[in-house]
């Protein structure tokens, strides 16, 4: 019988842990005591699991593996999330580390739709990094934006996203929003032959975020973004299951609340979900991230996972320009450079701003691939 194995850290000494496991393991698969379990030979032998491994990390805490059992996280999607850290997350001193996902639930989950080469293959950049910026601030109308939208396209930037925080909004309603930033990157590709991809934001109920993605869609943009933590994990699972065709851009909003370490969340349950690239806080921004946290990100979002395809890393929140050789030195060649408010700060110069970023990542990218001796 398969099942899928999780791996927690738990903030005690391996003399006390091995009772707290297999607590967690009772709560996360049958909920009752052990005894009344056992009692049913089916519940018994098919769906109490196993405590797999329990290990020291450290002094005072103990890292445990868990085989919790398919045959109920395979249900759906919501119920996958259940089985792997549903009422354990109340628990406290408990962090999920990593898990994985056996082929019996291959069929349920296809992770990323495009992923890192699809990406490419859209953009037309084979090699070098891609670059993305940020329509803000919120608060601008719909003509600012698709102004601004046409400034970073004819700067020759790949993807230009709506900020997270642009929704439905009276000043800048989406159907408008969508339609004159997609114009002006359609009449940008028309005058230059660069294509940029714009990316809108869905956000919303279930319902309201179906119906932006089939607009957006209509109209013709490159991708959408949403944020997987506040729309919910099984939304977005349906969304790239059965209402998109383009692309998705995840962004971490609200992914700092549960125990769960960024590697697991971001780097391996939003590619599981459907998430072709993945935006995360970069190390020396506005986020406590340092550096080991995002090369964990990076990596669990472009490892080898059959049969779920490598998806994007995107590094940002406060980037800018001057570091765009440290970055791509640092994450390499498949990476999107995400830079928003430090390209927005040049104010008239943003065209020549944002040309610059441009050449300066095409420069880095082609002397690094040229190798040391170039």
């Amino acid at each position: 019988m398969e099942h899928v194995y999780a791996t927690f850290r738990l903030d005690a000494p391996p003399a006390q842990a091995r009772a707290l496991a297999e607590a967690i393991l009772l709560e996360q698969t049958v909920e009752t005591p052990r005894r009344v379990a056992e009692a049913y030979p089916f519940v018994r032998t098919r769906l109490m699991g196993d405590l797999s491994d329990l290990q020291p990390d450290g002094p005072d805490a103990t890292r445990v593996t868990l085989a919790l059992p398919v045959l109920t996280a395979s249900a759906d999607p919501a119920q996958f999330l259940n089985v792997l850290f549903g009422n354990t997350t109340l628990q406290p001193g408990v962090t999920l580390l990593d898990f994985d996902v056996p082929p019996a639930l291959h069929r349920l989950f296809r992770g990323p739709r495009f992923g890192l080469d699809g990406l490419r293959a859209l953009t037309g950049v084979p090699t070098r990094p891609l670059t993305a910026t940020a329509l803000k601030p919120v608060g601008l109308g719909v003509d600012a934006l698709a102004t601004l939208c046409r400034t970073f396209a004819e700067g020759g930037i790949d993807l230009i996203k709506d900020d997270h925080y642009l929704a439905d909004q009276p000043f800048c309603p989406f159907e408008a929003r969508v339609r004159a930033c997609q114009a002006a990157i359609d009449d940008v590709a028309g005058r230059t032959g660069h294509r940029a991809l714009y990316v809108p934001n869905l956000s919303g109920t279930p319902d309201q975020v179906r119906r932006q993605a089939d607009l957006a869609q209509h109209v013709g943009v490159g991708a959408v973004m949403v944020a997987p933590m506040l729309l919910g994990l099984p939304a977005v699972y349906d969304l790239t299951r059965h209402h998109l065709d383009v692309p998705v851009l995840a962004h971490p909003s609200f992914a700092g609340g549960p125990r769960i370490r960024p590697e697991a969340l971001l780097g391996k349950l939003f590619r599981l979900f459907g998430a072709d690239a993945v935006i995360f806080p970069n190390y020396g921004g506005r986020f406590h991230f340092t550096p080991a946290d995002c090369t964990r990100i990076a990596d669990a979002l472009r490892a080898d996972w059959p049969p779920f395809r490598p998806a994007l890393p995107i590094p940002a929140g406060g980037m800018n320009i001057e570091r765009a050789e440290e970055m791509i030195s640092f994450f390499g060649l498949d990476t999107m450079l995400l830079i928003g408010g430090s390209l927005l700060e040049a104010g008239d110069a943003l065209p020549h701003r944002t040309r610059t970023l441009v050449a300066s990542v095409e420069h880095i990218a082609a002397r690094l691939v040229a190798g040391p001796h170039s």
